[in-house]
């Protein structure tokens, strides 16, 4: 059982490698998945397993893993999407010949296939869109790029668009290649500026049900970053348990239907 002590030093550790931070209750999930990660690595010190925690990135990228949650479906807040294919991206889609689309985090790939496919739907050419999936956790982007999904995963899905942009297999349902071919997956962090300025400037960034896992300081922090990543015109998209404006003064709300989306804050000109 860990200590308060162990408890408080390991998910500092987290904190400082992920910047999600573990509350006091969350103390026995924590618990769970570091019992499950000493077993793997063999260990029953927690002295040695915090050991190895201090002297390898490695573990602590395992941990991480573990400790994130994969909780996602296809057509999630369905709300969100409706505005993005009825309003937005048509509206975007006829100014600019390159849609670029970057969703953070993806984990195991349900959101940026999605995507893929409305826009496909319509723009009906997925060579006109750049579509990026992020995550932290790297057994997530794992099952992204495979593309393998359990009945629960596309039970939201139109049957017409299961049909046609999924085949069934001996182990669930297989996105097909038109749709692989359209998402490119990277493993990064939000709160890494030089990572996330890598990524450049996109049309479109869904970032949902992340921000509620940062403290103040974080959340702060990856508000700059998603400023920074989203075009001029571009439309961000937060959790419905999330508000931007809560957070930063750079962005301003903007309703599409029944969903709320973010646009970067008009500077004022200088007198």
């Amino acid at each position: 059982m860990l200590t308060q002590e162990t408890f408080d030093e390991i998910r500092k550790i987290i904190k400082k490698y992920s910047g999600i931070t573990f509350e006091d209750k969350k103390k026995y999930f924590l618990e769970n998945r570091v019992s499950q990660h000493m077993r793997e690595l063999g260990m029953t010190s927690f002295k040695d397993y915090l050991l190895a925690l201090r002297l390898s990135q490695e573990r602590v990228r395992e941990l991480v893993s573990k400790c994130t949650v994969n909780e996602t479906y296809f057509y999630r807040e369905f709300y969100q999407l409706e505005a993005f294919a009825e309003e937005l991206l048509p509206e975007i889609g006829a100014k600019k010949q390159r849609i670029r689309v970057l969703s953070i985090p993806c984990s195991t790939g349900e959101e940026p296939y999605t995507i893929a496919l409305i826009v496909n739907e319509v723009l009906g050419d997925l060579k006109r869109s750049k579509i990026v999936g992020v995550d932290i956790d790297y057994a997530a982007l794992r099952r992204a790029e495979e593309g393998i999904y359990d009945d629960r995963s596309v039970s939201k899905l139109p049957d017409a668009y299961l049909l046609s942009y999924f085949s069934r297999n001996g182990r669930g349902w297989e996105v097909k290649p038109l749709l692989r071919r359209a998402v490119h997956f990277m493993e990064g962090n939000i709160l890494d500026r030089h990572f996330m300025r890598s990524l450049g400037e996109f049309e479109f960034v869904f970032c949902k049900n992340l921000l509620i896992y940062f403290d103040a300081r974080e959340q702060r922090v990856a508000a700059a970053h998603l400023y920074d990543a989203l075009a001029d015109d571009g439309y961000l998209f937060l959790g419905h348990a999330e508000s931007m404006s809560r957070i930063s003064s750079a962005f301003k709300p903007v309703r599409v239907k029944g969903a709320i989306a973010y646009q970067k804050e008009e500077e004022e000109d200088e007198e």
